[in-house]
Formats: C-alpha cells, structure tokens, sequence
C-alpha cells in the first residue's frame, strides 16, 4: 500500500496470505468502528468487566499483530488482581473468557446480525481475531429469533454460610451443591457451575459485581443454623441488576438423615426459585407448607 491515506489491514504477516485470505482481513478503522459498536450495543450495557477485557484485547490486538496475551497480563491489568495474581488459583479470566465468548456470539445473533465486521475470541487464547462476514453467512434477525434457543434466564448458588458449629459445614455445603444439581435439571435455567460458585466461599463481594462477573440475571444465597439435630435454613434470590430481593424463605426441618435434609430443602428451595424466575411458571405458586416467608 502507499499514500498516506492507506489503512492497514490487521492480521496475520500480509506478505504470507494468500490474495484470497487476504480479502477477508478488514481494515484497522473498520475494527475499531466494530469494537465501539459492540461496546456501545445493549448486549454488553451491563458488562463493564467484558467490555474492558474486549478492549484490551483488541486495542493490543491492533497495535501488534503478533501480540500473546497471558492470562497474568490480563487479571493484573484488566481485573486488578495485583502482582500477586496467579491464575492457577483465581480462574477469573478463564472465567471471563468464556463469558466473552459467549456475549460475542449472543451480540452477532442478535444486534449485530447484519455487521459486516467479525470480531472473534476462539478458544485455547486470549488474543482476538477480525474478519469480515461473508455475504452468504448474513442471516435476518427474523431467522435469528426463532432458531435462538439459549434465552434462558441465569443465576449462580452462592455457597451457604454455616452459622453453628465446624461439623455443620458439610451440611451448607452439601445443601448448596445439592440445590446447584436440582436447578440445573431445569433446561429453561442456566445455572453456573460449582466450581465457580464455590470460588466465592467465604467472601464479601459485592453482588452486582459477581453477577456481572459471571454474566447471571440473579444470584441465591442463604444460611444454615441447627440446635442439635433441628436445622433453620435461610434463602434469598436477589436480582444482581439493582441488588433487590426477589424472594425470601426460612425452612426448619428436624433431621437425622443429613442427606435427606439436602434433598428435601433444596427441592423446596428451588420450586420457589422458578416461580420467582420464569413467567411460565408464575402461575404455579410454589409449596408453602413447610416455610415461613419473611417478605
């Protein structure tokens, strides 16, 4: 290219592409007016996390084409994790990854439909790649609609506290693993998986801010105490957008089978969760003979 005029196409060493390839490549301002419009697109309004992860990807993307970004560089500079972060303890940003993925394709479903402009996270990396969409791959938004199938709404189990003894620990534990394995039966739920549910055990954060870090609509939390063999568990499913309590619930159950209290409770726990989630099943008010509301 000469002039000053010219814009770069970014990607992979030019000279080696093949003429057609290289076609596929769109210009470093075409990038840069995609990211703004991802940015800027109601897909990612509630995700400042990603939208900061995306940046950073692209910008460093657009300055070096052969750029390797490491999973340190990026929980130190995009989620603050300080010098002593080490991602073999803290999956954030593998963690992050996946949303990203995932907030990318739900955007190209949906908004971006019609943009001309890939802008792609592939797995096993952290470093973005651009091309632009082919004319046979543009579907409508019509099409889109009706062959969508993941519009389901999500939520995260946070790991109950216990409130007794050390030996109770495996009762809030089991509970909280045991209501994650009765949800995810729900196929209209997306529900997150233990272990990054339990990456919060024993831990302050602030509830939108673990909501937006795993991506979910909603998020329960509860307590267990117990007088002997007599237990009181508290449940709560807050909305991340606004931290408001959808739903609260206090269950007493006396127990000798541990593993009976669990099934049993989280069962209960979890119809009440639905009704409170998904519109189709409002109008099935939840069991109320063996809890006492507290809203």
């Amino acid at each position: 290219m000469t002039g000053n005029t010219a814009v770069e196409p970014i990607g992979p060493s030019l000279e080696a592409l093949p003429p057609a390839e290289l076609q596929q490549i769109p210009p470093r301002e075409r990038v840069q007016d995609q990211l703004h419009k991802i940015l800027a697109s109601r897909t990612f309004a509630r995700s400042k996390e990603l939208c900061r992860f995306l940046q950073f990807a692209v910008e460093q993307k657009l300055r070096n084409r052969a750029v390797r970004l490491k999973e340190y560089l990026i929980g130190v500079t995009v989620f603050e994790r300080g010098e002593s972060f080490n991602p073999g303890t803290d999956p954030i940003v593998r963690v992050q990854a996946r949303r990203l993925r995932s907030k990318l394709t739900l955007y190209y479903e949906t908004e971006g439909c019609a943009d001309s402009v890939l802008v792609e996270l592939p797995c096993g990396g952290y470093v973005p790649e651009f091309r632009l969409r082919s004319a046979a791959s543009f579907v409508t938004r019509a099409t889109i609609e009706t062959t969508r199938t993941d519009a389901r709404r999500s939520l995260v189990v946070l790991p109950f506290v216990n409130m007794g003894t050390e030996e109770n620990e495996r009762v809030s534990d089991g509970l909280t693993e045991e209501l994650i394995y009765v949800l995810s039966g729900n196929t209209d739920l997306r529900v997150v998986a233990r272990t990054s549910a339990f990456h919060f055990k024993g831990k302050t954060d602030d509830i939108r801010s673990i909501g937006e870090r795993l991506g979910v609509d909603a998020l329960v939390e509860g307590s267990v105490r117990s007088d002997g063999n007599r237990f009181r568990i508290s449940a709560g499913l807050i909305d991340v957008r606004d931290g408001g309590l959808l739903w609260s619930g206090v269950y007493e159950q006396t127990a000798d089978e541990i593993f009976t209290l669990q099934k049993d409770i989280s069962e209960r726990i979890a119809k009440s969760i639905e009704a409170h989630l998904m519109p189709v099943l409002a109008a099935q008010p939840p069991a109320t003979a063996a809890f006492v509301p507290t809203i």
